[in-house]
């Protein structure tokens, strides 16, 4: 209850997977419009993800349930109930390490975790991998050493099920490998039949594992396609992510971590101070996640969500250490108190505009207009969800950014080049009356650099959305909706807009 809960209090846009490789993959499969990026015409993404989604959609779609708001809410109530079994696996795989009552505590650390909780049901395959992580984990062959007083050394089928999860992680995001390569290189290594593990367990589920992806993803591709390896040609050879954006190799260990665990520091601080002769492989896993990710260029707080489980269980083993005192007490007191404020503001307001102004959009039933509506996004790239939040077969287009994957001299983005000129680049792109766009979605930063075109045109504001309150050059405090009402059909008897749209905000 508590994640289906959380998924409706997180109304924020984070970043754009959370919808360009997921829903809006999973809202084309079904309906057959909608976006792919340059990822998927390159085959660097897997269809696994999204496929569990378009199942949902077309089921909606069978039971003539599909309505805009409900495709929506579908996937995050679903992400969210995934997560809750996440949760419940923190619980278990630290109860097998530290004991019954840190595990108790340990999963408070988890709920109240305001990185968590704004992540946990957001439609990322980062949140799938790290879900999936938790599950690998409880059934890991842990070191006897490592287990706590009472636990059982080998769990029933606990080989199979935690390669099979493992596999699954690897699946949703071949990055997942960096946590299980070295899980299972020592696996192996302390088995007493290491070829006969290979034989019986490695090699079936990891070739079922593969059969499953290359298959699902040669139906949905409509050739053979080896997504891995796209994958790390693309991310690690050729460092794309880095046209993204790049960090220094400290980051992680100067932002990424921090932001990520906030607060959460002082009782993981504690835990590896009690136990970090037992739990010393956690902690050697940890560091091996951050090194690994450190040396690639591009850098986000998202990436490091799998170490969060080895974290919480570490939180963990100093709460079994105080159980039943004041300080645990007053330990979780402080965390809710830091992280629940941060938690609500992200999740409820900062950077909300992007989702209100698509639900609007989609409210605004414009195939029902007889002109062919247009919408015309004038943002950074990728600032809003598409065809999954709109729902409507109707022409848009958005400023894109793809990178230069043909290695053009003097290449520049189409993105890039609009802010260059914003009103240059409307006149030339939109120059004719006739191929106007019917509607512009833009920040509020953006008006006075295209106020001119704004007027020749006749184009007036209709509705207004707050996003942030931390406005940058490009990303503004509002995202504003002009619609462009020099059409005598469009206009109501008061400058409004006919069709049942909201005439202002």
């Amino acid at each position: 209850m508590f994640r289906w809960l959380n998924s409706f209090l997180v109304q924020t846009f984070y970043v754009p997977d959370e919808y360009w490789q997921s829903v809006e993959v999973a809202h084309k499969m079904v309906y057959g419009y909608g976006h792919l990026t340059w990822e998927w015409k390159k085959g660097l993404r897997g269809y696994t993800y999204p496929a569990m989604f378009a199942a949902v959609h077309k089921l909606l779609a069978v039971l003539k349930l599909d309505f805009g708001p409900v495709l929506v809410v579908t996937p995050r109530v679903m992400q969210a109930t995934f997560s809750a079994f996440g949760d419940l696996f923190v619980y278990r795989f630290t109860r097998r390490l530290v004991g019954v009552h840190g595990a108790a505590w340990a999963l408070m650390c988890q709920i109240c975790s305001w990185f968590i909780f704004y992540t946990a049901t957001r439609t990322l395959s980062n949140t799938m991998e790290t879900i999936l992580t938790s599950f690998a984990l409880y059934y890991y062959p842990w070191p006897e050493s490592m287990l706590a007083k009472g636990q059982p050394k080998f769990l029933p089928r606990g080989t199979k099920l935690y390669l099979f999860y493992a596999s699954l992680a690897c699946i949703m995001r071949p990055t997942a490998g960096i946590v299980w390569l070295p899980l299972m290189l020592w696996h192996l290594v302390r088995t007493n039949n290491k070829v006969m593990t290979v034989i019986k367990d490695y090699i079936p589920i990891g070739l079922l594992a593969l059969l499953w992806s290359m298959c699902i993803d040669r139906i949905c591709y409509g050739k053979w396609v080896f997504v891995p390896y796209n994958f790390v040609h693309f991310n690690v050879f050729h460092d794309i992510g880095a046209f993204y954006g790049s960090h220094p190799f400290y980051w992680y260990l100067t932002q990424g971590v921090p932001v990520v665990m906030a607060t959460h520091m002082v009782p993981f601080l504690l835990g590896v101070k009690v136990s970090w002769r037992r739990l010393k492989p956690l902690l050697i896993l940890m560091a091996w996640i951050i090194a690994v990710y450190s040396c690639l260029s591009h850098k986000e707080f998202r990436f490091i969500l799998p170490i969060m489980p080895l974290a919480i269980c570490i939180c963990g083993a100093f709460f079994q250490l105080v159980h039943g005192s004041s300080r645990a007490t007053w330990t979780v007191a402080f965390l809710v108190v830091t992280n629940l404020p941060v938690a609500l503001y992200t999740g409820m307001l900062h950077q909300r505009g992007t989702l209100d102004v698509t639900m609007h959009l989609q409210m605004s039933q414009l195939e029902l207009e007889t002109k062919g509506p247009s919408v015309l996004f004038l943002m950074p790239c990728h600032s809003t969800p598409y065809y999954s939040h709109v729902h409507q077969n109707v022409t848009m287009r958005f400023l894109g950014c793809e990178p230069n994957l043909r290695n053009r001299s003097n290449y520049r983005e189409e993105a890039e080049t609009f802010y260059d000129a914003p009103g240059k680049w409307l006149q030339r792109e939109y120059g004719s009356k006739t191929k106007q766009p019917s509607y512009l979605v833009f920040f509020n930063t953006l008006q006075p650099k295209i106020g001119g075109y704004l007027k020749r045109n006749v184009y007036e504001k209709v509705a207004s959305f707050f996003h942030t309150h931390f406005p940058t050059e490009r990303v503004g405090k509002h995202v504003y909706v002009f619609a462009k009402v020099n059409m005598p059909d469009m206009m109501g008897p008061e400058g409004g807009l006919h069709n049942g749209r909201i005439r202002g905000m």
